[in-house]
This record gives structure tokens, C-alpha cells and sequence, in this order.
């Protein structure tokens, strides 16, 4: 059987396809009892994800809720993984590189192999998984940790990131919207984004397709502002055509 939180993603992208679901049909689908369905879509309508009206779970506007990073970690791992390693193969030795916190540029740390990189992150989780890097300087924002995210924001990340120009930086974001742009749900973490944007010279940003069409609270920057998007073979069409028109560089993993 499923766990919660894999079950809850699952009625996540149900609902994607289908925008609502009666309660009676969802446990009869998961095979599981009424009563772990409505847990499920009360813990989903207190995360902002859903609306629950007369027996049925109608699926939100595309404004989206913030997930915790336990639960990010069971979305789409092995698309997030092929992601990571074509991120990868955009470094060379001797790369300054930020690594924004985030499980796909986490993803992106397995397949460094020997290169020879200074990286920059602002993720708890990221610095401690480079440790086992032997050949990276590993350097980090410092600031206030968001434990629900594993990312260190505010003026003194903010302060530390002025200090220094990066090569590459490899951004991850909650939603990518072609009007609103590439956002996040944290206004800091927004305002430390647009630094690292500012501090490199080719901003890369690293999504699954599950974020296209999706927006957060904060803007990060417009998606002309993009250099190079990796993602996978689900970008929409038309999101690809318009990046493309605009300059920036789709590689599909």
C-alpha cells in the first residue's frame, strides 16, 4: 500500500487530469477506506492545493501551495535525476557555480563526478551532500534557515552573495508561468534568487513539467531573463516554441 504522501500526490495529479473527483470514487481507486480519502484531501485543502465541496476535491487555480521538502522529495525523483545529469554536463573544471536549494539542483550533485568547482548554495542538504565531492569548494550563503525548505535566506545571504560573480547558476523554481515568470513561494528567498540571477553570468534554470503553467507568490525574474531551461519531455509545446523565440536555450533530458 501507498504511503500518505505518496497517495496524496497521486490524487494530486488525478486531479490535474481530471480538475475534480467525487470522495466515494477516489477511495474506490486507491482502494482504500473513505475516511483515509477525506484525511488525505483535508491535509491537501490546508496546503492550498484543493477545494472540497459537496463530496467532491476540485483542484485549485494555478496558484499553487508550498510543499515541504520531504514531500518534494517523492515527486517525480527519476525525472529530477535526468534532469540533474544534463544540468551537469553544462559544467567544466574550474566552474564558479551557485546551487539554489531545492530537490532537482540537489539532483544535480550526483552527477559531478571529478570536476573541479567552487559551488555556492544556500541548501543545507545540498552543502551536505557535496561533502562528498572531494575535488568541490563548497561555500554557503549563510542566513536564516527555513527548515521547512532546508534554504538559508535574509540580509546576511543577501550580503554574502554581493561579495562574489559565479560562472553558472543553477535555479530552481516552484512555478513557471510564460506572463508571470519563474516565481517562488518565499518573498526572501525571491529577493536572494534575483541576487544569484544577478551574480552570474548564465542563469539556468532546472524544472520538471509539473511546475509549467504554475505560479507562486513571488517573482523571481521574467523568463526572457533565462539563458538555458533543462527539463523534461513533457514541456508544453507552446511553452517550448515561445522559449525558444525568446532566446532561451531548451535541453530536454
Amino acid at each position: 500500500m501507498k504511503s500518505s504522501v505518496e497517495r496524496r500526490s497521486d490524487i494530486l495529479e488525478l486531479l490535474k487530469q481530471t480538475n475534480s473527483q467525487r470522495v466515494e470514487a477516489l477511495a474506490q481507486y486507491f482502494k482504500v477506506s473513505s475516511v483515509t480519502i477525506r484525511t488525505d484531501l483535508n491535509a491537501l485543502e490546508q496546503q492550498g492545493f484543493i477545494t472540497r465541496s459537496h463530496g467532491f476535491a476540485v483542484l485549485n487555480s494555478r496558484l499553487i501551495a508550498e510543499l515541504s521538502i520531504a514531500d518534494k522529495r517523492n515527486h517525480y525523483p527519476e525525472v529530477k535525476q535526468n534532469i540533474g545529469k544534463m544540468a551537469a554536463s553544462l559544467l567544466q573544471n574550474g566552474d564558479k557555480v551557485i546551487l539554489d536549494s531545492g530537490t532537482t539542483t540537489k539532483a544535480i550533485v550526483s552527477h559531478l563526478n571529478d570536476l573541479n568547482l567552487t559551488v555556492l548554495t544556500n541548501g543545507l542538504d545540498i552543502a551536505m551532500e557535496l561533502v562528498a565531492c572531494p575535488n568541490v569548494e563548497v561555500r554557503m550563503t549563510g542566513g536564516i534557515l527555513r527548515k521547512n525548505a532546508m534554504s538559508f535566506s535574509g540580509i546576511m545571504a543577501d550580503n554574502n552573495l554581493r561579495q562574489y560573480r559565479f560562472d553558472k547558476v543553477f535555479l530552481g523554481v516552484d512555478g513557471f508561468d510564460l506572463q508571470k515568470g519563474v516565481t517562488t513561494f518565499n518573498e526572501q528567498e525571491a529577493h536572494l534568487n534575483r541576487l544569484m540571477c544577478e551574480a552570474a553570468n548564465q542563469v539556468i534554470v532546472v524544472t520538471d513539467s509539473s511546475k509549467f503553467g504554475q505560479y507562486s507568490d513571488f517573482v523571481i525574474c521574467p523568463v526572457n531573463q533565462i539563458d538555458v531551461l533543462v527539463t523534461d519531455d513533457q514541456l508544453p509545446k507552446n511553452y517550448q516554441h515561445y522559449l525558444e523565440n525568446s532566446g532561451v536555450k531548451v535541453l530536454i533530458a
